[in-house]
C-alpha cells in the first residue's frame, strides 16, 4: 500500500526527510519517550489496522509529534491535551507549545482553564461567537466574570462525562 505510514516513525515523519534529531527533539516535546521505550519495535512499531492499538492519548501525541516536524509557520491546536492526564497535559504545554514552537503562530483551543495565564491572548468564544479577546490579565480585571464563565464551562464539562 504506497503512501501509507504504517510505523509511528513514519506517522510522525510523514513523508519528510528524516532528521534523528530533530525527530527525537519532536518526540520528547510530544512526550513519547516513554512510549517508544516500551514498544516491542520502538519507533519502528507498527501502529492502525495491522499493527498495535495506541490510546487516544497516544494518538494525540503522534499527531503533536507530527506537527512539530513538518516545522509549519502556524499551528492550529484543536484541542490536544484533553486526551492526556495532568502531567503529560504540563509537560506537552510547556516543552512542545510554549518551548519548542515559541517562534511560531500558535492558535490553541482549549478547556484547561489552568493554562490561560501562560497564553499571550486569551479568547472567549461562547456558542460561536467572540465575546472578547485580551491577554488573561487584562481578563481578569475586566468586565467579564472570567472566573465564573470557565466555572460555568467546567461544571457543563463535569455533567458530560458523567452523562457519558
Amino acid at each position: 500500500m504506497k503512501g501509507a505510514y504504517k510505523t509511528l516513525k513514519e506517522n510522525i515523519t510523514f513523508g519528510g526527510e528524516f532528521d534523528e534529531k530533530y525527530f527525537d527533539k519532536c518526540v520528547h516535546a510530544a512526550c513519547l519517550e516513554d512510549d517508544l521505550a516500551v514498544l516491542p519495535g520502538g519507533a519502528m512499531t507498527e501502529i492502525g489496522e495491522r499493527g498495535i492499538n495506541i490510546s487516544g492519548g497516544q494518538k494525540a501525541r503522534v499527531a503533536l509529534a507530527r506537527a512539530m516536524y513538518r516545522d509549519a509557520d502556524i499551528y492550529l491546536l484543536d484541542d490536544p491535551l484533553s486526551a492526556v492526564d495532568a502531567h503529560v497535559c504540563d509537560h506537552l504545554f510547556r516543552e512542545l507549545i510554549q518551548d519548542a514552537l515559541k517562534d511560531k503562530t500558535r492558535i490553541l483551543v482549549t478547556h484547561q482553564a489552568h493554562l490561560l495565564s501562560k497564553c499571550d491572548l486569551v479568547c472567549v468564544i461562547d456558542e460561536g461567537k467572540l465575546l472578547c479577546a485580551d491577554t488573561y490579565e487584562n481578563l481578569q480585571n475586566s468586565d467579564l466574570d472570567l472566573d465564573a464563565y470557565i466555572a460555568e464551562k467546567d461544571d457543563n464539562d463535569q455533567e458530560d462525562e458523567e452523562e457519558d
